[in-house]
């Protein structure tokens, strides 16, 4: 729970605190298995001896759409390798050996991938977390795995810097637009690209899918170009309100994601949920089992909006 003495950069976590306390119990542990978050949209983290090996959640690509929506690997390579490795659970294999990523390439888009479903699920808020040490391993994971200690230092990072976008009106449910035509306005490749799916109706989640590229690039993108003055944030969209663009349809193999216990501890001030587009199917692998054990962790209490 918050503190009225506690340092500004310390408050913009709180609402964090279930994903790292969770990250950091577990991780001491040695804990093999899956953390299952309950949230909005919450999520599921996969761990090997202590290790982050994979995350993901509605809220942020997972690798195949950052593989497959940024072009790095087509959707015709990406089902035959998928067809042909998934069942025997050795798809990093076959990306391998077809061609289509290196041994590096693999590590850096699950690393990313694990980074940035961390980021998502922190900053859209944790209520609970249950471990299921039974669960079976993902199909792509990082190996070797992140350190929990690292990783939490990361979300504290990240989530320093999403806070201080607050003050440009930047969230994960703001919809920003465009303030000028995108193709005169004076920046790099990368960020015309994303001024052209700035539209006033897409979510950074929207874009993030969209291109194929992290939540938290994308949102870090926002930022700059808000404050050089060529995007702007339109208010949130109210119930009844035209809904907010779909990602595109995905045509790779898919497994539904498995639903998440309620538990029934809430936060006394819980973030109100994102309004999400049709959440993309991922491919996790991770099959539903009977939950094991709980975590039930503190209270916690979000920094009221300045």
């Amino acid at each position: 729970m918050a503190s009225e003495a506690q340092p500004p950069a310390e408050r913009g976590r709180d609402h964090a605190g279930v994903l790292i306390s969770a990250l950091t119990r577990r991780g001491r542990q040695r804990f093999t298995g899956t953390l299952r978050m309950d949230g909005s949209p919450g999520g599921s983290v996969s761990m090997r001896d202590g290790l982050v090996v994979a995350a993901s959640t509605p809220a942020a690509p997972g690798p195949e759409p950052l593989l497959l929506r940024s072009g790095r690997i087509s959707e015709a390579d990406w089902t035959a390798a998928f067809t042909a490795g998934a069942p025997e659970g050795r798809l990093e294999r076959e990306l391998v050996v077809r061609g289509l990523l290196g041994d590096a390439g693999v590590q850096v888009i699950t690393r990313a991938a694990v980074a940035d479903a961390l980021f998502a699920m922190a900053l859209c808020g944790v209520r609970t977390c249950t471990a299921d040490p039974d669960d079976a391993a993902p199909l792509l994971p990082s190996d070797p795995g992140l350190d929990t200690e690292r990783a939490t230092r990361e979300i504290r990072r990240r989530l320093d810097l999403a806070h201080s976008w607050t003050v440009l009106g930047l969230s994960v449910r703001s919809r920003p637009r465009s303030s000028r035509p995108a193709g005169s306005v004076p920046v790099n490749a990368q960020r015309r690209e994303l001024l052209a799916k700035v539209n006033g109706r897409r979510t950074p989640r929207d874009i993030a899918f969209a291109l194929g590229r992290g939540l938290f690039p994308v949102m870090s993108d926002l930022a700059t170009l808000i404050a050089d003055g060529l995007a702007t944030v339109e208010p949130p969209l109210t119930a009844g309100s035209e809904a907010v663009l779909a990602p595109e349809p995905r045509t790779g193999p898919a497994v539904p994601a498995p639903e998440l216990p309620d538990e029934g501890i809430r936060s006394r001030a819980a973030p109100p949920p994102p309004q999400w587009s049709t959440p993309p199917q991922e491919p996790t692998g991770l099959p539903r089992r009977r939950h094991r054990s709980t975590d039930h962790e503190p209270r916690f209490q979000r920094k009221p909006p300045t």
